[in-house]
């Protein structure tokens, strides 16, 4: 890790335990980079469950913030994940899952499969799990907290 990568890291650990402290949370805060070049922010200790309610409401909101504070200062090369517990890694999986089987139903029964509201981060990884079929299609709909993943049948004659 270059001297300059490092003192990224450290200022975001910084900024991070700074939040947490003032949200009054007992967690602990880690940082480093990842395989894929973006740094991680990996959140443990007695709070956890608050950070992952919600369907990890509040960790989504952090990854946010941090994406948004860190992301000019970084002129936008590096990316951050925030994740608790290894929450994001098992709700991706999850997520996968889910898609494929709403896009087999989808298929099957030729009718639209509208998820339930999810964030943005989540929509993202339903729609990258089911980019390769060409029997499904899928489509963003609603606003704000509410938004959610309709799978569409793509077939002959049917116009969802």
């Amino acid at each position: 890790m270059s001297s300059a990568e490092e003192e990224s890291c450290k200022d975001v650990q910084e900024f991070v335990e700074r939040v947490i402290r003032d949200c009054g949370l007992r967690l602990e805060v880690k940082v480093g980079l990842l395989e894929d070049g973006s740094v991680g922010i990996d959140l443990a200790g007695e709070d956890e469950g608050l950070v992952l309610s919600e369907n990890g409401r509040l960790l989504y909101a952090l990854n946010h913030l941090v994406n948004q504070v860190f992301f000019r200062r970084m002129k936008g090369s590096v990316a951050f994940r925030v994740d608790c517990g290894g929450y994001r890694s098992l709700r991706e999986r999850e997520l996968s899952l889910l898609a494929e089987k709403a896009a087999e139903r989808a298929r099957t029964w030729r009718s639209k499969v509208v998820l339930q509201p999810m964030p943005a981060a989540e929509r993202r990884i339903v729609h990258l799990a089911l980019a390769g079929r060409t029997d499904v299609r899928t489509e963003s709909e609603g606003r704000g907290k509410d938004r959610r993943v309709t799978i569409v049948p793509v077939e002959p004659g049917y116009d969802g």
